[in-house]
């Protein structure tokens, strides 16, 4: 990895394949977190709903093996409510221990793989936002095809580096501004931030490499107007810079729609 530091002192990228890395702090169950987190499931739960079908849809098209299925980070548990729904044996695994306690939906509290025996095996495994926030997703991706049965699929959704938003960003950050808005992306600050974008060629080779071949190829809406003000302002006050921002974000919403800001790849373990 090759160091940013016209960007910021934390951030790098690799130059032969185009990934970007950060090493930001990880501080999850830290007591000082800045997080509102009734503001956080305000912000996130209409995006997240609108998603989950379109995912298990994927999902399912790709024909799984069989029914059992556990989320990655699950978080609140609104995929795994939607996986359930959908005829799945779905549960959760999400090591944020307070998110954990309230979920609504089956949830074990933990990091994969730690949490699983070793012999635990799922038809499908899913991370939805999550992949990027792990300091070592190859070894992830790596368990990931331990504890799939014969033909399981891995979904991952993940923002992409060659989405409108994180380009932006970036090009407004090497001019001298836009410091706001490339902090935001890379999560500075909070207890769980940003800590890898990749572009899809990118995240193809790592899961090939790793025993997977590509189903699906494709993006997901990365926002939506309703819960967008909470979202902003899980971690800060409204002031007129934040308010500027959240209109700004919802008028460009359809644009940024469109921007192949979060990529979506469902994969099938290799025999």
């Amino acid at each position: 990895m090759t160091s940013q530091p016209t960007l910021a002192d934390w951030c790098h990228r690799c130059p032969s394949c185009g990934t970007w890395g950060a090493t930001l702090p990880v501080a999850i169950n830290d007591e000082d977190s800045p997080i509102d987190e009734v503001r956080r499931e305000a912000g996130l739960r209409s995006i997240r709903q609108r998603v989950s079908g379109l995912i298990l849809r994927r999902i399912e098209a790709a024909e799984p093996p069989g029914r059992r299925l556990l989320d990655i980070g699950s978080a609140h548990g609104w995929f795994v409510g939607a996986a359930a729904g959908s005829g799945y044996v779905a549960e959760g695994i999400e090591p944020d221990e307070g998110v954990a306690a309230d979920a609504g939906a089956p949830t074990r509290v933990g990091y994969f793989p730690d949490a699983l025996d070793a012999d635990e095996r799922f038809d499908v495994l899913t991370f939805n936002d999550v992949l990027e926030h792990i300091p070592d997703p190859r070894a992830v991706v790596s368990a990931c095809r331990e504890h799939l049965s014969d033909g399981g699929l891995l979904s991952i959704n993940i923002p992409s580096s060659s989405g409108l938003l994180f380009r932006t960003a970036v090009v407004a950050r090497k001019r001298g501004s836009g410091q706001g808005l490339f902090d935001r992306l890379w999560q500075v600050g909070l207890p769980s931030p940003h800590l890898w974008f990749f572009d899809r060629p990118a995240l193809v080779r790592l899961c090939e490499s790793e025993g997977f071949d590509v189903v699906h190829a494709g993006t997901l809406p990365s926002m939506t107007w309703r819960g967008f003000w909470n979202r902003a302002h899980m971690d800060r006050r409204p002031s007129p810079a934040t308010v500027a921002g959240v209109a700004a974000g919802v008028l460009s919403a359809p644009l940024l729609n469109r921007g192949g800001d979060i990529m979506h790849l469902v994969l099938r373990r290799r025999s």
